[in-house]
């Protein structure tokens, strides 16, 4: 089996487009939208050069039949083929190569996997690895119907990103919201990075902005025209304003925009300990729709 090195963009479209098609066949594997790998691979602290000689792909020809993101700064692997070889030794075998990879670099080896994906979590249990407590809930909502939130608070306002001139007034509700440890001067030049790069897409990033002119709360969607899907990542409100509604207002937004753009659904991720984030979306309409498991395997 012959992995070939990702060369840019080209690459980039044709993974993605392999995530879309996963989801049209309903294969389990494909819980992934084509934002999160977006979002994964530019919203980073780890070089461009650097994350591109981590993923792997295997072709026929000119078509993509899977690929390998192995991603080291958090110890964790990512593989998708074609859903006819879901269950196959073809997956097995870009499966054991990535474990293999893994390996020799860290402590901890992680994979985000469906809970009904059976023939990988069986793959996974007999290569060492084991549930973890903590998992990611997938919530849906669809779109039909009226999609009208509560009104924004007097003098609060929402708006599309300006962009680079954003990159700022972003961080600093990001930096807030998320509980980062890291310094600000070094947190925020990623998020200019990220608005600098190909799949930033400005109209796509919303923010409520309070009366004096900081942002408040934001969220990015992201769209999938084959399945008709969209997403929300990341979503968050910086603490001091919190508990006024503006998450929901934010969220309603959002889903507005999609159904706009021709999605009929849309979807979220929270962290299973965070009773909070699922609270909210649930209360604009999204419902819990599986758990996506942790495995880990962890070195003797």
């Amino acid at each position: 089996m012959e992995l070939l090195p990702y060369k840019g963009l080209q690459d980039l479209y044709a993974m993605l487009d392999l995530l879309a098609e996963g989801r049209r066949a309903e294969s389990p594997t494909y819980y992934v939208h084509r934002g999160d790998l977006q979002w994964w691979l530019f919203y980073t602290d780890v070089p461009q050069e650097a994350w591109q000689t981590h993923i792997r792909l295997l072709k026929e020809g000119e078509r993509l039949l899977g690929w390998v993101l192995l991603s080291f700064d958090v110890g964790a692997f990512d593989v998708y083929v074609d859903p006819v070889l879901q269950g196959t030794p073809r997956e097995y075998e870009l499966l054991a190569w990535a474990v293999g990879q893994m390996s020799a670099f860290d402590e901890v080896q992680t994979v985000w996997i469906a809970e009904n994906d059976a023939s990988r979590i069986h793959w996974l249990q007999e290569n060492g690895f084991s549930v973890d407590e903590e998992h990611l809930v997938l919530l849906k909502r669809v779109l039909s119907g009226p999609l009208a939130g509560p009104a924004l608070p007097d003098g609060f306002s929402l708006r599309s990103s300006r962009g680079e001139a954003d990159a700022r007034l972003r961080s600093v509700v990001s930096h807030a919201a998320f509980g980062s440890k890291k310094p600000f001067e070094e947190y925020w030049p990623r998020t200019l990075r990220f608005m600098q790069s190909p799949v930033y897409e400005p109209e796509h990033e919303i923010f409520v902005i309070a009366p004096d002119e900081r942002a408040a709360a934001f969220c990015i969607i992201w769209t999938d025209e084959l399945n008709k899907i969209g997403l929300f990542e990341p979503v968050g409100t910086h603490p001091d304003f919190q508990r006024m509604g503006l998450g929901k207002s934010l969220l309603f937004e959002g889903l507005r925009r999609l159904k706009v753009e021709g999605m009929n659904e849309a979807s979220v991720c929270a962290v299973s300990t965070n009773p909070a984030a699922i609270h909210l979306y649930e209360s604009v309409g999204f419902e819990k729709s599986k758990k996506l498991l942790t495995y880990t395997k962890r070195k003797s």
